[in-house]
């Protein structure tokens, strides 16, 4: 692993510029590049890969190392100095580091970077161009331009594969061609070429394959009889290889296969010359398959995005191009939206995109679980920690380590959890109810609110350090009255969704005074009311086609009737209760009692929708 570490100097900021932030707070800058699994920080001379050059203090500070699911990180017991983390205080165990994360030592901060390490592989010397003298120098131009022109627009991989194993053979000394790819979502597509069976399957030395795929260094054995550590493998000696090379290939920045070129007849070996060549003829292959990739991005635009991100509104635009920019990295992304606009919806999508696609999703709605079993549900148990508590039991956090957890209707947490909420996200650590050890956690945050965090900061409702925690990234997911274009995609796609249990399938549509009616409605339940409308009317509908009596939609609420500043007296979040208790009552009277229902008619869920009844004396 390759190491680039940011040493700035804090000590070289001058007062009245550490006083209103000039200088962004770096001061004197130094980089540090290591190559090491682990290394080091140390104060003083010592045997430290990185020093720090304090006056009074020697020995070591901190040790980085790759652990299990990426970087970590320490701190030596009883410094004599100031060590922080991500703001916090930092224990003297192991914490996962992610890449870029501030570590304050004393007057200096580190920024720590891991660097992808390339594959070296030699450069083709311009002299080889001219060839050996007698040299066949034209038929090796002729073979790279023709496998140029011919790669140029192709699209089919069979194609792509042929063209370059055929290049290989005829620029080379090589008896086979064997070509492995990982294309368009699929792993270990193979092709073979040989001078003496053409396109037939033959045996290729798999350990070599399977280093270099794993690795991505470069494999070459000019003579296989010479080289104690492949002589002796099995495949090596079974297939008679004499000769081998393999070489990585990679296109936009990721690995898309290898490329394996041996000599098995008597006497033929592989020369500098012809690793050099295939080496060259292997980037001129996966730069075409990069080119293939690029292209049919450009094509489909959206098409391959998780549906959570597709829309034809130029409202979403600018939520569409965030999400795209925010999925990579691991920051906190703080998602608001009104209640029914499909926040749960973006945030499996920017799952779906992240580079922790392959972990677990966790969604918690922290207005759905009573406060009291709030933290139980979160950081997990352990057995007789509370009455109940029968057995351990692993909170939502662990559970989501390598993935993402969603905390939903975050503006509902109490705030004694928020403190707790945002130690374990400074400390990257979690402590079950009933434990003192603490647990260390790998998840990307994602929250969502409906709610004005804002205006809750000011009144005291929501701790300002977590509110700053959560909007490290900020999407804002428009309401569905200004995503006018994307009303009856979705309308007829939670048709389609509803008919398929039941026996409606392929026999409801929308009539034309349908269509209108939903264009010319409010929304005020934004995407989960288009859902809910279309599930009824194609019940009330009975698979015939769907009139305007059969859409049953929310009577327009008291935004539509507001009354003006000057004439309704009070705090605007005084008019807001008494709009929220009219609507209240508005719903559950047309619902004839019925929560379920009325919470349906609100947009919001049945536990939420209770709650909020009994805080306003209703029920």
């Amino acid at each position: 692993m390759t190491y680039q570490i940011r040493i700035h100097d804090m000590s070289a900021i001058a007062p009245e510029q550490a006083a209103d932030g000039a200088g962004n707070g770096h001061g004197r800058a130094r980089t540090v590049n290591l190559a090491c699994d682990e290394f080091w920080i140390g104060a003083g001379e010592g045997e430290w890969e990185v020093s720090l050059p304090f006056r009074k203090i020697h020995g070591p500070l901190a040790q980085v190392r790759r652990g299990t699911h990426g970087l970590e990180l320490r701190v030596e017991p009883g410094l004599p100095i100031e060590a922080s983390f991500r703001g916090a205080e930092l224990p003297t165990h192991f914490l996962p580091l992610l890449d870029g994360d501030p570590l304050i030592l004393g007057d200096y901060r580190l920024e720590i970077h891991s660097v992808e390490e390339e594959p070296e592989i030699v450069s083709l010397d311009s002299t080889q161009l001219l060839g050996e003298p007698g040299g066949d120098l034209v038929g090796w131009f002729e073979s790279v331009m023709s496998m140029a022109d011919r790669l140029e627009g192709v699209n089919d991989f069979d194609q792509l594969a042929g063209t370059a194993m055929e290049a290989v053979l005829a620029c080379t000394s090589a008896d086979r061609v064997f070509l492995c790819l990982d294309v368009d979502g699929k792993t270990g597509l193979e092709w073979f070429l040989s001078r003496m069976g053409g396109s037939e399957a033959f045996g290729v030395s798999r350990s070599l394959v399977d280093q270099v795929r794993k690795q991505r260094g470069v494999v070459f054995v000019p003579d296989s009889a010479h080289d104690p550590m492949i002589s002796g493998l099995s495949s090596i000696r079974r297939e008679g290889i004499h000769s081998s090379l393999v070489v990585p290939l990679r296109a936009l920045g990721r690995s898309v296969g290898v490329l394996y070129v041996d000599c098995v007849k008597a006497g033929n070996r592989l020369a500098s010359e012809d690793f050099q060549k295939a080496a060259l003829l292997g980037r001129m292959l996966a730069g075409a398959i990069g080119n293939r990739d690029l292209v049919k991005s450009v094509l489909q635009g959206d098409s391959e995005l998780p549906t959570g991100l597709r829309s034809n509104s130029r409202a979403c635009k600018d939520m569409i191009e965030k999400a795209r920019l925010f999925a990579p990295t691991d920051y906190t992304i703080l998602i608001r939206g009104e209640t029914g606009s499909g926040k749960e919806v973006l945030a499996h999508a920017l799952h779906a995109i992240s580079k922790r696609s392959k972990g677990p999703f966790v969604p918690v709605n922290c207005a759905a679980i009573p406060a009291a079993l709030m933290e139980s549900e979160l950081f997990g148990h352990v057995k007789g920690s509370f009455t109940g508590a029968s057995e351990d039991r692993e909170g939502f956090f662990t559970a989501a380590t390598g993935g993402s957890l969603f905390l939903d209707e975050i503006g509902d947490m109490e705030l004694e959890l928020q403190a707790k909420i945002l130690r374990a996200l400074e400390r990257r650590e979690v402590t079950p109810v009933g434990s003192s050890r603490p647990i260390a956690v790998s998840v990307r945050i994602l929250a969502a609110t409906h709610r004005n965090l804002e205006e809750m900061v000011s009144t005291g409702e929501f701790r300002e350090d977590l509110y700053y925690r959560l909007k490290e990234l900020e999407i804002r997911i428009p309401p569905l009255r200004d995503r006018h274009e994307d009303i009856l995609v979705l309308a007829e796609s939670f048709l389609l969704e509803a008919a398929k249990d039941l026996p409606y399938e392929g026999k409801s549509r929308l009539s034309p005074d349908a269509v209108r009616k939903l264009l010319k409605h409010a929304w005020r339940g934004n995407v989960r009311e288009l859902k809910h409308a279309m599930r009824t009317s194609i019940l009330r509908a009975g698979g015939a086609e769907i009139l305007p009596e059969h859409l049953e939609l929310l009577v327009p609420g008291p935004r539509q009737n507001e009354p003006s500043p000057t004439v309704e007296a009070g705090t605007w979040k005084d008019r807001l209760e008494r709009q929220e208790r009219e609507a209240l009552e508005a719903t559950f009277e047309q619902a004839g009692g019925n929560l379920t229902k009325a919470a349906l008619f609100f947009g919001l869920p049945r536990t939420t929708y209770r709650e909020r009844l009994v805080r306003h004396g209703l029920l």
